[in-house]
Order: structure tokens, then C-alpha cells, then sequence
């Protein structure tokens, strides 16, 4: 009796209905508006709502509608904006999420899969053309494994997060384009089961790394070797090569030389005819890719060159036993000045590194100490705007940093290398697109999305990196068409903007959600 008093107290202090006649504890019933609109109708069974249940807006369109077996929800309940849209479906059982939930948003699609109201297995985002966008596994309702994000343009994975027990411990970008359409950095290949197939690493649209191949139960099964697209059939250190050696006519050693099928491959050195190590080349294939003093134990003294297979010059530079040591300067295959910096007598990199794109334009400057980045750090994109700049701290960002990523804006403070305070992003036009605070890389407190014409997208509070209390979603034009109610990351509600009514119902009828 208690439920279905406050079950009509709902009805009328929310809506402000009135029933067609009177109220059919064990029947159909329909409710209407003041304006005599119907509000919504369905079968009650002892005075509560049991059965199939349809509520609406004002204007007419269909704002709810579901199932309800034995007083709890049951099978798929569908939300509507009051434009008729579909905003959400949440399939339950026993009155508990169950299954598939389902999110409509104008810019993307989310699945969630439920177990008894806690997230288990993986949600999925998509863009609004279908295609995957996101992928992440819960575990108990916290992000758990592998995540992937995939591009629009040809749905390759771009990026892998790794969570553990609802943190990010670490994201790898890979798959990665630029500009000029050529593969750069790691690759990485999977089977349809997700599961690894290849791992590989370009520059310059270039096979340039390892390439590992593994099977689909994860065991690898080969591994090879490409510099500057060529496959190194032969790693060094098992590659049996013939060694000729040249005399001086007074019997002591001028030249010596390893070959492989009769073509210079590996170590040349040359030697004054009193014994010293006046010259020294590395080839391979019988091409130079090194030219220095290079000494009986392998290792490098005095300035060197390094060239691409094609005979361009890669690198110029000074070894000190070994250890790469005051200025060196790399270039890109085209002969464009790459990287230019300075180590220190310790091999380390010292003072201002600066790097650059293949046309020449600069891409970021950094400042270096002992071998570690101390100072102002700044990169340019290829048209010469500033992408990032901010200070580092012996490896770790520190103070305010600001990033661009040509449509968003981003700026905000980091403390020992993790954001730490106030952040916000902007649209290219100066908008806001979002404001929160972070305490140890945590979100914590209130945080806010907004829509580019400054409208509310999504607002709600954090406490540690966990979502809590009240978290709503609004449509385009400002209005709230979705909200959920957290306690320690976990949902605990979820009814469309009417969460502090169902509240209230809640408190008093022992927990039971009402739609």
C-alpha cells in the first residue's frame, strides 16, 4: 500500500496529471497532463505499475516505454528527446541492468553490456557513420587490459590504453599517418580474435625496426630485421664472414676487411705502417654506412660519418671512446638537416636540441640537461603552428603547458609530470569545450563539456578519478536529456532527467526504480 501511495504521489507532484476517471489498481490506466495531453498509460497490478508502460511529453511525442515483470523492469525500456529521437535503451532484468545498454548521441554511439547494474566486458564507441570508434573492457564496472581507438578514415588502430582496475597505466600511439600519407613509428596488425599478429615499425613510410609475426594463440613465430626497408638477412653477431688482410712490404698489416660472398660487408680498417688505426669503415652490402675510426674491440673514436643505403649522408659526429660527445647533427633522406644537438662529456644530451621536418620548417626544440629534458619544450606542425609547449623538470613536465590539436585547444598545469589543477580546452574559435580540475593525474571535482555554440554537454563530479553523484547529458541546444547517478564509480541510477524525484521514491520504498 505504501508503494502505490507513493507511486501516485509521483505521478501527481511531478507531472501535475490527472487520471481519465479514476485510478484501476488492477488494470489499464491512462494519465493526462492539465493541458489534457496523455502523460503516460499502462497496467497497474495491486496499485503498482506492472506490464507495459508508455509515458510522453507534453507535446504528444513518446518519451519512454518498457516492460515490467513482477513490479521490476524487464527486457528493453527505450528513451526519446522530445523530438521523437531515440536517446537511449537499457535492457534489464529483475529490475537490474542486464545486457546491452545503448546510447544515441549526435557525434557518437556508445554499447555498454551489464551484469546485474555493474559494466562487465567491453563498451564500445562508434562514429556517427557506424564505424568503431572505441573499445574498452570493464571489469566489476572499472576499465581493465587493453583499450583501442580506431580512425575514421579506414578504421586502423591509432591507439592502445592499458587500464588496471580503472587506471590508465599507459598509451601507445601506433598506426600513425602524416601529413605526406606515410606510415611512421610502430605498426601493429591483429587477427579478428584481437589478438596480435604482427608488430612492426616504420619511418618515412619506410620498413625501418623488427618486425615480430605471432600466432593466433600469442607464441611468436618469427622475427626479422629492416633498416631503411632493407631485410638484414644476416644479423651481425651470427653472420660468418671471410676476412682478407692487405700487408705493408715490410710485413706489418694495412688493411683489414670481412667479406661475405666476396663483397665488403662489416668492419674495413685501415693502419699506418707503424700499427695505428688511421682509418675505419662499416659497410654493408658493399655500400659505406660508416666512416671513422672504429678500434680492435668494436668501438667508436673520433669524428664519423653514417650514410643511407643510397650513399646520402645520415649522421655527422664525435665519438670519445665510444660515447657520442659534443655536436651531432642527422639528416633526413633527402638530405634535409633532421636533428641537431649537443652531448655532454658523459655521452649525455646537453643544451638545446632542435629538430626538423623533411622540408626544412622546424618541428620542436627542447632543452636538455645530464641527459634529461630541463627547460622550454616547443613543437610546430607542419604549417608552423605551435602543437605543444610548456617546461620540463628533469624528464617530468612541470607548471602550465599548452597543446594544440588543430580543431581543440588545450591548456593546464602539471606537477612531477601529471596534471595537477585547473584544465581546460577550447574549439578553434576560442569556445570552451571543457573546464576540470585534477589532482595526481586524478579528475577530481566538477567537470564540464560543452557543445561548440557554448551549451552544456555533459557535466559531473569526481572524486579521485571516480565518477560520483549526479552526472547529466544534454542535447544540442541545452537541454538534459540523460541522467545518472554514480557512487564510487559504479551507476547506481539511471531515469532521464527526473533522478532527484526517483530519489525520493527510492528512499521511501525500500530501492525500488520507478520509470
Amino acid at each position: 500500500m505504501k508503494k502505490s501511495l507513493l507511486f501516485l504521489l509521483f505521478i501527481v507532484s511531478f507531472f501535475g496529471l490527472k487520471a481519465q476517471n479514476e485510478v484501476n489498481p488492477n488494470g489499464y490506466n491512462i494519465f493526462y497532463y492539465e493541458n489534457g495531453s496523455v502523460s503516460s498509460e499502462g497496467y497497474m497490478k495491486e496499485g503498482e505499475p506492472d506490464g507495459y508502460w508508455k509515458t510522453y511529453y507534453e507535446n504528444g511525442i513518446i518519451k519512454s516505454e518498457g516492460n515490467r515483470k513482477d513490479f521490476e523492469l524487464d527486457s528493453i525500456w527505450t528513451f526519446y528527446s522530445d523530438s521523437g529521437k531515440v536517446v537511449l535503451q537499457i535492457t534489464y532484468s529483475g529490475g537490474k541492468k542486464n545486457g546491452m545498454r545503448r546510447t544515441f548521441h549526435e557525434d557518437e554511439v556508445i554499447e555498454e553490456n551489464f551484469e546485474d547494474d555493474v559494466k562487465q566486458g567491453f563498451t564500445y564507441y562508434y562514429y556517427p557513420n557506424g564505424k568503431i570508434r572505441k573499445e574498452v573492457n570493464f571489469v566489476d564496472g572499472l576499465e581493465e587490459g587493453t583499450g583501442k581507438e580506431y580512425s575514421a578514415d579506414d578504421g586502423r588502430v591509432i591507439k592502445m590504453i592499458y587500464y588496471k582496475k580503472g587506471f590508465t597505466i599507459d598509451i601507445e600511439y601506433v598506426n600513425r599517418i602524416d601529413k605526406a600519407g606515410m606510415k611512421q613509428g610502430k605498426w601493429k596488425f591483429f587477427y579478428p580474435s584481437g589478438v596480435i599478429r604482427l608488430e612492426s615499425e616504420y619511418k618515412n613510410d619506410i620498413k625501418h625496426g623488427y618486425f615480430k609475426e605471432y600466432s593466433e594463440d600469442g607464441n611468436l613465430l618469427l622475427t626479422s630485421k629492416y633498416i631503411d626497408g632493407v631485410l638484414q638477412e644476416d644479423v651481425a653477431e651470427f653472420v660468418k664472414l671471410e676476412i682478407k688482410t692487405e700487408y705493408y712490404s715490410d710485413g706489418n698489416v694495412k688493411i683489414v676487411a670481412s667479406y661475405k660472398n666476396d663483397v665488403p660487408e662489416g668492419i674495413r680498417r685501415e693502419y699506418s705502417q707503424e700499427g695505428e688505426i688511421i682509418k675505419g669503415y662499416i659497410f654493408k652490402k658493399g655500400s659505406v654506412v660508416g666512416e671513422g675510426i672504429i678500434d680492435e674491440e668494436g668501438i667508436k673514436d673520433g669524428p664519423w660519418k653514417e650514410y643511407f643505403n643510397n650513399g646520402a649522408l645520415k649522421s655527422t659526429g664525435t665519438y670519445d671512446k665510444g660515447k657520442s660527445i659534443g655536436e651531432w647533427k642527422f639528416y633526413h633522406p633527402n638530405g634535409q638537416l633532421e636533428q641537431i644537438g649537443s652531448y655532454n662529456n658523459d655521452g649525455k644530451e646537453d643544451g638545446t636540441w632542435t629538430w626538423y621536418y623533411p622540408t626544412g620548417d622546424l618541428l620542436r626544440e627542447e632543452s636538455y640537461f645530464n641527459g634529461m629534458i630541463d627547460g622550454y619544450s616547443i613543437e610546430y606542425d607542419e604549417f608552423g603552428m605551435v602543437i605543444s609547449e610548456g617546461e620540463y623538470i628533469e624528464d617530468y613536465k612541470e607548471g602550465k603547458w599548452k597543446y594544440n590539436y588543430g580543431d581543440l585547444g588545450e591548456e593546464g598545469e602539471y606537477l612531477n609530470g601529471m596534471r595537477h589543477g585547473l584544465w581546460k580546452s577550447y574549439y578553434s574559435d576560442g569556445a570552451i569545450n571543457f573546464e576540470g580540475k585534477f589532482i595526481d593525474d586524478n579528475p577530481n571535482g566538477r567537470h564540464i563539456w560543452y557543445w561548440s555554440n557554448g551549451n552544456k554537454k555533459n557535466e559531473g563530479n569526481y572524486i579521485m578519478g571516480l565518477k560520483d553523484g549526479e552526472w547529466i547529458k544534454y542535447n544540442y541546444d541545452g537541454t538534459p536529456f540523460l541522467s545518472i547517478y554514480y557512487k564510487n564509480g559504479i551507476e547506481k541510477r539511471y531515469d532521464g532527467i527526473r533522478v532527484k524525484i526517483y530519489d525520493e521514491v527510492e528512499e521511501n520504498s525500500g530501492g525500488n526504480e520507478n520509470y
